[in-house]
């Protein structure tokens, strides 16, 4: 059985040390008492999405204000090379589980996109309050997977205005675009292993449009096919993610 994960501050770990003792927050004390019944001496993990790993103890199980002892400490580098999911937002609730789902399999960033034929609007109110809720997806993703990097959740943006302020692809970036276009490379040629960055663009439930896929095309993505059938955006982010980190670490 896996030790159970809990989310603490990173000035925390910062300056944890091995004997040191931590107080966790009230909510994931709450949640590790209250949901998981953690009991006192149980084993635990401790993330903080920059990195350090924190491995101990419950020392008190309080759902107010638990207390763990630390018994190893330790950096984790960030996984190579980094993703980014640029992803057309799906309607309804897809959303939360495309972003929990990528960030489980260790997607570095996500930028929600609102494309021709989006069907998710979202005024500035709605936007703020979405990616503050998709950026605890992240977090519960960390908690789930013991992916110690939080991924960065982007605030949704038109795509126009996302393609235009890209910078230019720079040496090892893959930039690239689920596509069911005729002229779609099969992923499974591409070199992974020697990027640094791979930026996939996955559209929404209607797909791209034409003159989208155009202009992607001119900003440097290159159309890719991820197998003989058609996937939901979700599953197509999910499988983009999984895709790339097999073929990148494959021996």
């Amino acid at each position: 059985m896996s030790p159970l994960r809990a989310w603490i501050d990173p000035a925390q770990a910062r300056t944890a040390a091995a004997g040191s003792r931590l107080s966790l927050s009230g909510e994931e004390s709450a949640h590790l008492v209250r949901s998981l019944r953690a009991r006192r001496g149980d084993p635990l993990v401790l993330l903080d999405g920059e990195g350090h790993l924190l491995e101990g103890k419950l020392e008190s199980a309080d759902g107010e204000g638990s207390v763990v002892e630390v018994t190893r400490t330790r950096m984790v580098e960030r996984v190579r090379p980094s993703i980014t999911v640029a992803q057309g937002m799906p309607k309804g609730g897809t959303m939360d589980d495309l972003v929990r789902g990528v960030c489980e399999a260790g997607a570095s960033e996500v930028v929600p996109l609102e494309t021709a034929r989006c069907e998710v609007k979202l005024d500035a109110d709605r936007a703020r309050t979405r990616t503050m809720r998709w950026q605890q997806q992240a977090v519960e993703a960390c908690k789930q997977s013991g992916h110690p990097w939080l991924a960065h959740i982007g605030p949704p943006m038109r795509f126009d205005a996302w393609l235009a302020a890209l910078p230019p692809c720079a040496p090892g970036e893959l930039r690239l675009t689920g596509s069911l276009e005729l002229d779609a490379q099969p992923v499974g040629e591409l070199d992974f292993a020697s990027a640094t960055k791979v930026l996939w663009l996955i559209g929404p439930e209607g797909d791209l449009t034409a003159a989208e896929y155009l202009a992607a095309r001119a900003a440097g993505f290159r159309p890719v096919v991820l197998g003989p059938t058609v996937l939901r955006a979700e599953n197509a982010a999910l499988a983009c993610v999984v895709i790339t980190q097999a073929l990148a670490h494959h021996r």
